[in-house]
């Protein structure tokens, strides 16, 4: 796994501790439920007081996509396997096969046949890339093989 990962103790659960995402101290708690073998997640704020309560984590999808609150964390929490045998999170796959991860690819990153690595164009759309340049910071050009003087060709033409 090559993502930022969220790790927790899936043997004693449930499980209360804290992360710093979008610069601000989160405190998670993840569940377990034994009946249906699936597993929750509640996120408070850095005063304890409850963001989302029992969310299901569910394999491939955005961690509280249904909720639109300011004081949740901006990075996108998404159970991802990357190997991409698993289909759903339970027990015996969370934290061996599927993670909870910090969403950081860009568009398209995951597509098949995608060979582009993300460095200088990620998403392949050149109409967004900005080459502006501060002509200011460009070295004087001391050069004048180009003025004007240099327009007679030296072998006798123009």
């Amino acid at each position: 796994m090559y993502r930022n990962t969220i790790q927790f103790n899936k043997y004693e659960l449930p499980e209360n501790f804290s992360k710093v995402l979008s610069g601000v101290e989160y405190n998670f708690e993840i569940m377990y439920n034994k009946v249906n073998d699936r597993l929750y997640l509640s996120i408070s704020d850095e005063n304890f007081e409850p963001l989302v309560t029992n969310e299901k984590l569910v394999a491939g999808e955005r961690l509280f996509a249904g909720v639109s609150d300011t004081n949740l964390p901006s990075e996108d929490l998404v159970l991802i396997d990357e190997t991409g045998k698993s289909t759903c999170v339970n027990f015996a796959n969370v934290n061996k096969d599927i993670f909870i991860t910090i969403d950081d690819t860009f568009p398209g990153e995951l597509d098949p046949g995608n060979t582009d690595e993300g460095i200088f164009n990620p998403d392949g759309d050149d109409s967004k890339m900005d080459m502006d340049v501060d002509e200011s910071d460009l070295p004087d050009d001391d050069d004048d093989d180009f003025d004007d003087s240099d327009d007679v060709d030296e072998f006798g033409g123009e």
